[in-house]
Parts: structure tokens; sequence; C-alpha cells
């Protein structure tokens, strides 16, 4: 985001396949569908974009819209 990638470009795409994957190793298992799901959670919820767009605000939204394309580029 900071490099001005947008959220359905290769390196976006590929930081949400890591965040995909830390949660499974982490965490649960964690397939794209869940993901997808983590990721309308993080901008439907105010609570989780509020503490995200700490980060950078805007960060949620962008994480959604990446962890979206990367799943959808995995269902191809």
């Amino acid at each position: 985001m900071e490099a001005g990638e947008p959220a359905d470009s290769e390196a976006a795409m590929d930081a949400a396949e890591e965040h995909r994957q830390g949660i499974s190793r982490n965490h649960y298992d964690c397939g794209h569908e869940m993901h997808v799901c983590l990721g309308d959670m993080y901008v439907a919820d105010e609570r989780f974009t509020r503490n995200i767009d700490k980060a950078k605000p805007g960060l949620a939204a962008y994480m959604r819209d990446a962890i979206a394309a990367n799943a959808a580029r995995h269902s191809s």
C-alpha cells in the first residue's frame, strides 16, 4: 500500500497470501474462503477497521481488497 501498489497487484496479493499462510501456521486452518470472510470483517466491524487503520488510514479496506484479489487468483 505504501509503495502505491493497487490492491490487486502481484505484490499486494502475495502479501495477502503470506498473511493467510501465517494465520494457518499460527492459529487455525485458513482457506481462501475463510480469509475473504476475515477481510470483509476487517471493514464491516468498526473495531477491526479502527484498530487496523491505526497503522495506516485505509489499510483495512486495502487488506480486504488484496485478500479478495488473492482468493480470486487462486480459484482460477
